[in-house]
C-alpha cells in the first residue's frame, strides 16, 4: 500500500452492537488484517472506516486500469449501467452479505452499485473484451507483458482423516499488487470466516466457516462462451456475481457450496471453487455457461485436486495450448506435481512449485501474480500464508 493503514485497535462507536471488537494489523506495506467481530453490516461499516484511503485510492486506480483496458469504459460508466440494472437490489434480494457493501457504502459515501462496479470486476473486464478491449486473454494488447498475463491457478488435497493443504496463485490486474486487506472477520454467532480481498471489495479465497479452505478462480473459457453467443452480461433474471464471491466463505460444509450455486439459475461471471474439507475429499464446483439456460452448475470430488481457468466438464473448442496465459499448461503442470505429491508435501515444497513457470506470472506492469497462498488444514483450524514477492515477507493468518 502506498499509503499504510495505521495498526491498531480502534474504539467502537454505538452503532456497532455489543460484544462488536476490532483490530488491525498492518503485516506488511501491501497486507493488513482486518480482525472483527460483529455483523456484516457493521463489518462493512468498519472497514469503511479504517481502510478508507486504501479502497478510495485503489478504486481510482482501477478507474484509470479501465481507461487503458477500453477508452470510455469507467467506474461511473459502469455503475451508472449496474444502477440501471439494478444490481445492488438484486444482491440484497439474494444475498444477506449484502450488508457489508451497504455498511461500506455508508462509511464511505460511496454508491452501493459503484462499489460493486468494481467488486464485480470480472463483469467490467468481461464488457471491455466484448466491445473490442483489453480482456482476460488478449496477452498481445499494448501494455501488456506478454510474458505475465493474468491468470490463477489452484491445487490441492486431503486425507480425509483430519488433515489436509492447498495452494493458490491469484494473478490479476497490476493495480491489485498493493491494498490487500484480509477479513478475519467472527459473526455475532461466533463463526468465523477469513476472506482474502483486493481493497475490501474483491475476494479472491480464504476460509470458510466450517474450516474449509476456498480456493477461487475466473471461469475465463465460460465468459468468453458466453462472448461467442452474443449473450448478454447484465440481464434482468442474472444474480450478480458478488452473491457467489462472498457467500462461499459463509458455508459450514461442501454441500452448502453446491446449494448456494444452486439457488439461482443464472449469474452475471462463472466462478470455480476448488474447497479443501480436510474431512472430506476435495471439491470443485463451477458455474457454467449454457446457450440454453444462460447457466448451469457442475461439481465433482477427488483425493486431489487441480484446477486452472477452464472448465473441467465442458470442453470448449476455442481452449487452446494459448488460450488464458496457457490455461491448459497450467493445468497439466499442477496435476503432474500434485500426482507426485502427499499429505506429507511441505509448505516449502509447494511455494516453491507455485514460484515457477508456468504458474508463477512474475509482476508486469498490467498484470501478473498478485499472491500465493499456502493453507494448511488440521480439523477445522487452517493457517494461511500469503506470499507477495521477494521484496516482503510472509504474512501468517489464522482463523483459531
Amino acid at each position: 500500500m502506498k499509503k499504510s493503514i495505521i495498526a491498531a485497535t480502534l474504539a467502537l462507536s454505538s452503532i456497532f452492537s455489543v460484544g462488536a471488537q476490532a483490530e488491525l494489523i498492518q503485516h506488511t506495506d501491501q497486507i493488513a488484517e482486518v480482525k472483527f467481530q460483529g455483523s456484516s453490516y457493521e463489518l462493512g461499516l468498519h472497514v469503511g472506516v479504517v481502510a478508507k484511503e486504501q479502497i478510495l485510492d485503489g478504486i481510482e486506480r482501477f478507474d484509470n486500469t479501465l481507461g487503458v483496458m477500453l477508452p470510455g469504459l469507467n467506474v461511473i460508466s459502469l455503475s451508472k449501467s449496474f444502477e440501471a440494472q439494478s444490481i445492488f437490489a438484486k444482491l440484497k434480494a439474494s444475498s444477506p452479505d449484502a450488508a457489508y457493501i451497504q455498511g461500506l457504502s455508508e462509511s464511505l459515501n460511496r454508491s452501493p452499485n459503484l462499489l460493486l462496479a468494481v467488486g464485480m470486476s470480472d463483469e467490467a473486464i468481461l464488457e471491455s473484451q466484448r466491445s473490442g478491449g483489453m480482456g482476460f486473454l488478449q496477452a498481445e494488447k499494448p501494455a501488456h507483458d506478454p510474458a505475465a498475463p493474468a491468470k490463477c491457478t489452484v491445487l490441492g488435497m486431503s486425507d480425509k482423516q483430519g488433515r489436509a493443504w492447498g495452494q493458490a496463485n491469484f494473478d490479476y490486474m497490476g493495480i491489485n499488487y498493493e491494498g490487500l486487506i484480509v477479513l478475519n472477520h467472527t459473526d455475532v454467532d461466533g463463526q468465523t470466516r477469513v476472506i482474502q480481498t483486493w481493497a475490501g471489495l474483491i475476494p479472491y479465497g480464504g476460509i470458510a466457516k466450517g474450516g474449509q479452505a476456498i480456493m477461487m478462480n475466473t471461469m475465463a473459457d465460460e465468459g468468453t462462451a458466453r462472448e461467442k453467443a452474443g449473450a448478454e452480461i447484465l440481464v434482468d433474471k442474472a444474480t450478480p456475481s458478488y452473491y457467489l464471491s462472498w457467500e462461499a466463505y459463509n458455508i459450514g460444509s461442501q454441500q452448502e457450496l453446491l446449494d448456494i450455486f444452486n439457488a439461482h439459475q443464472q449469474y452475471t461471471a462463472f466462478f470455480s471453487y476448488t474447497v479443501i474439507d480436510s474431512n472430506e475429499k476435495v471439491m470443485n464446483i463451477e458455474n457454467n455457461f449454457s446457450a440454453a439456460q444462460g447457466g448451469a452448475v457442475n461439481h465433482s470430488y477427488a483425493d486431489k485436486m487441480v484446477h486452472a481457468n477452464h472448465s473441467l466438464y465442458q470442453q470448449q473448442p476455442f481452449v487452446d495450448q494459448a488460450f488464458a496465459a496457457k490455461s491448459l499448461a497450467r493445468q497439466a503442470a499442477a496435476e503432474s506435481f500434485l500426482d507426485k505429491a502427499s499429505i506429507e508435501t511441505t509448505k516449502a515444497q509447494t511455494q516453491e512449485f507455485a514460484e515457477t513457470s508456468v504458474l508463477w506470472k512474475g509482476r508486469g506492469e498490467m498484470m501478473g501474480t498478485v499472491t500465493s497462498t499456502r493453507f494448511d488444514i488440521n480439523g477445522d483450524h487452517v493457517d494461511m500464508f500469503i506470499k507477495t514477492d521477494m521484496a516482503h515477507p510472509e504474512v501468517h493468518i489464522k482463523n483459531y
